[in-house]
């Protein structure tokens, strides 16, 4: 993890207990929290994954629970580190499990990969390199649990979650993902971020499927610096993030938050300035020369979130070919 841009905070109210979660990506660790009331919820209970369920065992051991025990699951959004283990746990526990209304089709695999592989062919991948996508699809979901849907409650932007002896307001908040659910608790001022605020890196967009758009893709970058204002305006003395510690000063990491996606910006037009209308797959080599295997598609999304920033400025154009193109104006 790289370093934080913002205070840390070395303690948590005995309400709240954190631990971290192991994964086989790159990401490292993601965090989970036990919300300890009576019954106990559970966030982001991690991947179906040895050594991550072993140690979510153990984390609940600790404060004298099993998985029997878990009164409620909340998913922040439908990542596999971050949700793999939802339906063993909502399964034991005969728990409901809650999710952001747009991440919920996700959670039960009811995408259209058909729709989803046409849009990656119009980053203008080699077809060559096309069998990376399946691949990596088929391996995360031995780390999945199966979701029994009946026990999926859809959140929506603004309901109140009575979850144990609290109430907490639901923040969807797109970008990071389509549904992504922050959960904000106003009495004690704390805001459970998932991954939409991290203390030292910049939550990636990623490339989000939408068969009503003309471009089949949500515009991620552009929904997630717009959700950024609803953070800053809270200002919650107490953040706790999917990966990392936890935080404070909202106000500068949102700051800095988007001085840094300025800056990539104005890197990523001066690549399209310089090549010839190239596709994403060319500006996301140009822009991440090392990067390969299925972190093309990370790379992907970083680059097509700056260049809809970009044509929302008037400063790039699309060409909707195939694949599609992009030139200065």
């Amino acid at each position: 993890m790289r370093e934080p841009l913002v205070p840390t905070l070395d303690r948590l109210p005995e309400s709240v207990r954190r631990f971290e979660l192991p994964t086989p990506f790159p990401v490292g660790p993601v965090n989970c929290y036990l919300l300890l009331d009576d019954p106990v919820t559970v966030v982001d209970p991690g991947m179906l994954y040895a050594d991550s369920v072993a140690t979510l065992t153990a984390e609940l051991a600790k404060v004298g629970l099993d998985a029997a025990d878990v009164g409620a699951v909340v998913v922040t959004h439908a990542h596999p580190d971050h949700y793999g283990t939802a339906g063993w746990l909502a399964e034991r526990a005969g728990a409901p499990i809650y999710a952001g209304r747009a991440e919920v089709p996700k959670l039960l695999e009811n995408r259209d990969r058909d729709q989803l592989y046409t849009l990656i062919r119009s980053f203008g991948i080699p077809e060559e390199m096309l069998g990376v996508f399946p691949a990596f699809y088929g391996a995360v979901r031995e780390w999945l649990h199966d979701i029994d849907e009946s026990r999926v409650i859809a959140v929506d932007d603004g309901d109140e979650l009575r979850l144990g002896g609290r109430t907490l307001q639901a923040l969807v908040t797109p970008g990071h993902a389509a549904g992504h659910l922050s959960l904000w608790e106003p009495v004690s001022s704390r805001l459970l971020s998932g991954d939409h605020l991290l203390p030292a890196i910049t939550p990636n967009p990623l490339v989000e499927l939408d068969g009503d758009s003309d471009l089949l893709r949500r515009r991620s970058l552009v929904e997630y610096l717009g959700s950024l204002d609803r953070f800053e305006a809270l200002d919650p003395q107490v953040v706790l993030p999917g990966h990392g510690p936890a935080f404070t000063s909202v106000g500068a990491l949102v700051t800095a938050t988007r001085a840094h996606h300025e800056r990539r910006a104005e890197e990523i037009h001066a690549h399209i300035s310089r090549l010839v209308e190239p596709t994403a797959y060319e500006l996301s080599r140009a822009v991440f020369p090392h990067i390969d295997g299925f972190e093309i598609l990370l790379a992907i999304s970083e680059v097509l979130g700056h260049v809809d920033l970009l044509v929302a400025d008037g400063d790039v154009v699309i060409d909707l070919g195939s694949p599609t193109r992009y030139a200065s104006t």
